[in-house]
């Protein structure tokens, strides 16, 4: 087999809905998860600080009222991509999201490098999100008059990230190459498995040794930031049952919040305030779709839950889905009521960063403000865990697949929980969430998403046309009147030119085609729009990350693929 077939040899369908002889082997991960649980995941990572923060700022320095229309055309650039995941979950319900549909369709190298740029969105969206949950606890406390010292409240000004890499890379090497040589420990090990285990104690205490020094050379360290993604990565390695109780409670205290002030802020919509309707005309629009659409960001981490689901072909279809239309519904009553019970000119701004609390203090609620901070931070913490828990079932996911180490794809036999992928990682989140300022990294989290978004909509495309037979639960809708309008025009053809059986029989083949292929065209097309309009320095910093991907691939996955080995037999 030649290098070019090898990096695009795909893993079939119908083994990941079997599932490959790495899963038959161990323990598995723990099937109890419900539509409600993926429903809740959905809600958790879509709405965190956008509906409190964004929505404000978007209608002040963009919109206006119009953020009305914003939200509702970055919903229906959501749903494109929805339908296509929910269609591939449906058909491969296991725990690789894009990762595992790329493999699937486009081949190993894309599979790896999407994979490899899922780990990158996760872990600095996740570093992101835990700084701006240490920022808003902070806040909190200074309202109620409790400080942190100020060598423990934030990120320090410089970190020697030389030093910072060495350590963290050579302690991760040597961890994982004692647990490989731990058959040494046991006295049943050959010489070479003895200075492995002696290399990987050396590498381990160089690490440790060199933790320490940057230790001591710190000024500052956002301690929250850390405290937060330890905390939640506890209760992920606990198990999914814990996961998903903890991220149902997050959920209900923010939707409580935010029912709350559409209940109060209902009756006070002056409609004065919706004149004009459009200050910055469709434009403004449109921008503001792209700047809300990173509000939705986060549903695909939900489609992570497959394998822990009882029915993930109907479960991961329905959580997915339903979240993103109340979601959508919610973001539009918030909006409506916002620009309606106040001008968007009194909104956002640099001023002004909770623009729900400033409505309610408009409106005399001046008490509740503190609700909006406790349902802002419960949003930010739900947040956190999806896309904590995404990153760890991934990266297990790749590890069974041969192409990362091994070691990631260990379950617990009594927690069922990747506890390698999930603390490891969780250690490097923290550290990066604490040493870090995340401001322009950030702008990778989405980039990374919108790759994946592109991938995974091609990927549908590919499926229905190489295996059009096989069973899907659930299939990408028909784009409204495309079918019925392609076909009034076929009959106005035939009548008219007169076509032959067998041209007008294409013709109304390519109709039914295409009615439904839009939809994923449309999710493709629009996340490139996106993705094009971030700053270049993002698309040089995510080119660095890809290439660093490549050079793992080709020296380690390549070799290591699960696939060489079937491939042999």
């Amino acid at each position: 087999m030649s290098l070019f077939q090898k990096l695009l040899r795909r893993k079939s369908v119908q083994d990941l809905q079997n599932g490959g002889a790495d899963d038959a082997e161990g323990p598995k991960l723990h099937k109890v998860l419900t539509a409600r649980d993926v429903f809740n995941h959905g809600v958790a990572a879509i709405i965190g600080t956008g509906i409190f923060v964004l929505t404000g700022v978007a209608a002040h320095d963009h919109a206006g009222p119009g953020i009305i229309l914003s939200f509702l055309l970055a919903g229906f650039a959501c749903a494109f991509v929805s339908f296509a995941y929910a269609e591939l979950a449906s058909m491969i319900p296991v725990s690789g999201s894009a990762y595992t549909y790329t493999y699937a369709t486009l081949g190993e190298i894309f599979a790896w490098l999407i994979g490899w740029d899922l780990l990158l969105e996760y872990a600095v969206g996740a570093s992101a999100v835990a700084v701006g949950w240490s920022a808003y606890l902070q806040n909190v406390m200074k309202a109620l008059g409790l400080h942190l010292p100020q060598f423990l409240s934030h990120a320090p000004e410089s970190v020697p990230w030389q030093a910072v890499l060495i350590a963290a890379g050579t302690i991760t090497v040597g961890v994982i190459g004692l647990f490989r040589s731990r058959a040494a420990l046991t006295g049943r090990a050959g010489a070479r498995t003895y200075l492995t285990g002696l290399a990987s104690a050396a590498l381990a205490g160089f690490g440790l040794v060199k933790a320490w020094e940057v230790a001591t050379h710190l000024t500052s360290v956002d301690l929250p930031a850390i405290l937060i993604v330890l905390f939640i990565n506890f209760w992920l390695v606990k198990g999914v049952t814990h996961t998903a109780k903890m991220t149902a409670v997050f959920v209900a205290i923010k939707l409580a919040v935010i029912l709350f002030f559409i209940g109060v802020g209902i009756w006070h919509i002056d409609t004065t305030n919706y004149h004009p309707f459009l200050p910055f005309g469709w434009h403004g629009v449109f921008t503001g779709a792209a700047i809300v659409f990173f509000a939705y960001i986060g549903f695909d981490a939900v489609t992570t839950l497959a394998e822990e689901c009882k029915d993930p072909q109907k479960d991961v279809p329905k959580g997915v889905i339903g979240s993103l239309i109340v979601c959508t519904i919610l973001y539009i009553l918030v909006a409506a009521i916002m620009t309606g019970a106040m001008s968007y000119l009194l909104l956002g701004g640099s001023e002004i960063a909770a623009p729900m609390a400033r409505v309610l203090d408009h409106l005399g609620y001046w008490w509740a403000s503190p609700f909006v901070s406790i349902g802002a931070i419960a949003g930010i913490t739900s947040v956190l865990i999806v896309l904590l828990f995404g990153q760890s079932r991934i990266m297990m996911r790749m590890a069974k697949d041969g192409l990362i180490s091994p070691i990631f794809g260990k379950i617990h036999e009594k927690y069922r929980t990747p506890v390698w992928s999930i603390g490891i990682w969780g250690v490097l989140v923290a550290l990066t969430a604490g040493l870090l300022p995340i401001s322009e990294l950030a702008e990778l989290t989405n980039i990374g998403t919108l790759a994946a978004f592109v991938l995974v909509c091609v990927g549908v495309m590919i499926l229905r046309v190489k295996e059009p037979d096989r069973p899907r639960k659930f299939k990408c809708p028909d784009f409204p009147l495309v079918k019925p309008a392609g076909n009034l025009a076929v009959n106005c053809l035939t009548k008219v030119f007169g076509l032959k059986p067998e041209t007008e029989a294409r013709l109304r083949s390519f109709v039914a085609s295409f009615a439904w292929m839009l939809i994923p065209i449309l999710g493709a097309g629009m996340s490139m729009v996106f993705m094009f309009s971030l700053p270049a320095i993002t698309w040089i910093r995510f080119a660095i990350w890809m290439v660093l991907g490549l050079v793992i691939y080709m020296f380690y996955g390549r070799v290591h693929s699960k696939l060489n080995k079937t491939q042999e037999k």
